[in-house]
């Protein structure tokens, strides 16, 4: 086990750390206005006039876009639901508004051959996970994304050595429900206590402190604003320090 240093502040026997993905691992946020444009366009097509107000519940506004917003921090059942709301108060039954936002969200995907790609690491990450792997800190990755979009990402940039356990939520637990942590844990052989989250959503808070892991680190350096009730916070992964215990 390790102590993590956040600046001043210090995370002692720590043997896990849970890694959000999309802000925080990968530089995701033009590829998800891309994504959410994509996917308004094609439900436009049949349902005219719809997509300035999905682009909005998408918090993908104009030349804005919210970090803490649906398209950034939701999953994508969340995202298909809000979408079919909006089709549905056009008129159509739940079942047929579920199956067009479905609809075009699988179209919307081939669009976007390999997430991966579009999704590079963002800068000095490798660096950081390579640290923690190599003072024997095991690692896991829970996201908002499907599970076979984490685990991708983890291949294409080659961490499939440094990061132990992937999870999604394409189906339950989605987080911020605690069983995703618990699940991570069991599968990493750590108690939740031993267990540090780093992400930068408050979804992600939620799940550290429902989870009841040692500490949530809120980090900005992928464009998200400090979530100021964190344990600690990070602009720069070269902020974070292990030391051996």
């Amino acid at each position: 086990m390790v102590t993590l240093w956040c600046n001043d502040i210090c995370f002692e026997n720590v043997a896990a750390v849970l890694f959000d993905k999309d802000g925080t691992l990968a530089d995701s946020h033009t590829f998800l206005k891309k994504l959410a444009t994509t996917r308004s366009q094609l439900l436009a097509q049949q349902v005219p006039g719809i997509a300035p107000q999905l682009m909005a519940a998408f918090g993908c506004q104009g030349n804005t876009y919210d970090t803490a917003g649906l398209m950034a921090v939701g999953t994508r059942y969340e995202n298909e639901v809000a979408a079919a709301t909006y089709v549905a108060a056009a008129g159509y039954t739940w079942g047929e508004a579920l199956e067009i936002a479905r609809s075009a969200f699988a179209e919307s995907d081939r669009s976007f051959t390999r997430k991966a790609k579009f999704t590079p690491p963002l800068p000095e990450i490798a660096t950081l996970l390579e640290a923690l792997n190599a003072k024997g800190v095991k690692l896991a990755v829970l996201s908002g994304d499907t599970t076979a979009n984490v685990q991708d990402f983890v291949a294409c940039y080659g961490w499939d050595s440094l990061v132990t356990w992937c999870a999604g939520s394409e189906q339950p637990p989605f987080k911020p429900n605690p069983q995703m942590l618990w699940n991570a844990c069991q599968h990493l052989n750590v108690t939740p206590k031993q267990s540090v989250v780093i992400g930068d959503s408050l979804l992600d808070q939620q799940l550290a402190e429902q989870g009841q892991a040692q500490a949530f680190i809120s980090v900005t350096w992928g464009g998200s604003a400090a979530i100021a009730s964190a344990d600690a916070i990070l602009s720069h992964p070269e902020q974070l320090r292990i030391q051996p215990e």
